[in-house]
Parts: C-alpha cells; structure tokens; sequence
C-alpha cells in the first residue's frame, strides 16, 4: 500500500475517532451504523454496538464491503493496550489491531494467515502510535475455512510484552464464527 494512501487512512480514523468523543472537524458528520456480519456472534454485536465509530473506522481501513465480525480488547476486558478487529468480505478476512496505550508508539507486530500456513498470509510490524494492520488473509487458503491471527504489542521501551496473542476464527456455511480448534 502506498504510503500516501496509508496516511489518508490514518487520517479517516483519527477524525471519526474524534468525531466520537465529542471533537468535530470541520467536516465531521454523525457516525453510521457498520456492516455487521452474519456470523457476528452476540458478544460482537454487543461490542459493535457500543463502540460503533471504532468498529467503522477500522473498517473503513480493511476497504469498501468489509463486514465486522468480532472485536477482542487484548490482553484482556480489565487491562487493555489493544483492541483486534476483525473483518469479513466473501472469502476474504481482514484483522487490525489498535493500539489503545496512552502516549507514544508501541512496537506492533500482527499476522494474518489460512490454517497453519504463515506464508500464505499478511504481516504488518513496526512502531505503531494509532494501529497496526490491516493484513488480509483467504479463508480458502490451504483447504480450510480457519484463519490463524497472532498479535503481538510491547511497552514503549520495547523491554516487555503488554499483548502476546494467538488465536483464529472457522467460517462455517451454517454456524456463527467459533475459534479455532
């Protein structure tokens, strides 16, 4: 992805994150409702329903006809540095982890990929102060209809892990989304 077009991204979530809080750019209008998939469990519809601006912001930077699927705070509901988003769009999932830390940027490093196959998959690493991602994954990929996810995010001294995630997500025709076996 270019680089202009990854700042203009950047730049989309930061206005609807304000717009959000109550801070209104010039062009800020009243946030809508996102695409919520089928296979949103309750818990996820739940979450998309009380954070609807972050829920379309990460959206819009998976791209057009992305559907929101879950949404997990990392390490955990009581203590969290990240917010994992994930997408669905056909065969196609897409994750972002936001970086929920106060200050400045944490090393980020998150992938995406079918199955047990990381080098079929995505990665975006860095130092990240908003997110990082989006990486995007084929749930057809390697015969299977289960994406594997990991996250990893560091203090900003990079001395310690605050996110050291692992988990996934089967897309089944008649079934809401569970992880992975």
């Amino acid at each position: 992805m270019s680089s202009v077009r990854f700042q203009l991204m950047r730049a989309c979530v930061a206005v609807t994150a304000l717009a959000a809080v109550g801070v209104s750019a010039p062009a800020a209008t009243a946030v809508e409702a996102p695409a919520i998939s089928a296979e949103a469990a309750a818990p996820a519809r739940a979450f998309a329903a009380e954070n609807q601006a972050s829920v379309l912001a990460s959206a819009t930077v998976c791209g057009d006809g992305y559907e929101f699927v879950d949404a997990k705070a990392l390490p955990n509901a009581d203590k969290r540095y990240g917010t994992l988003f994930f997408y669905m769009k056909g065969n196609s999932a897409c994750a972002i982890l936001d970086n929920n830390t106060p200050g400045g940027a944490n090393y980020m490093d998150l992938r995406m990929y079918p199955g047990d196959t990381p080098s079929a998959g995505e990665r975006d690493y860095g130092n990240f102060s908003e997110y990082a991602g989006p990486v995007r994954s084929s749930t057809q990929a390697a015969g299977g209809r289960c994406v594997t996810i990991t996250a990893l995010m560091k203090n900003e001294a990079g001395t310690s892990n605050l996110i050291n995630w692992k988990g996934g997500y089967v897309f089944a025709v008649d079934t809401p989304s569970s992880p992975c076996a």
